[in-house]
């Protein structure tokens, strides 16, 4: 399974009925909790190019990659 680059934990718990998912986001530099009744893992590893932070990131990066490359 792929996963973001920029994640940086991911920690998978149980509560009672609820799953919940702990993860660090490097972009924002936030630790984040998600809460679901099934296996629904957080964006960043089911899919991630449709992560809004992961956009902004690697459009970033990839811009300084061409300025220096120019």
């Amino acid at each position: 399974m792929r996963r973001c680059p920029y994640l940086e934990e991911l920690v998978k718990e149980r509560q009672l009925m609820l799953r919940v998912y702990k993860f660090d986001c490097h972009v924002d530099h936030r630790s984040k909790r998600k809460y679901a009744l099934s296996d629904s893992p957080p964006i960043c590893v089911r899919n991630f190019e449709d992560c809004p932070l992961y956009q902004a990131e690697k459009g970033r990066e990839d811009r300084t990659i061409t300025r220096y490359t120019d």
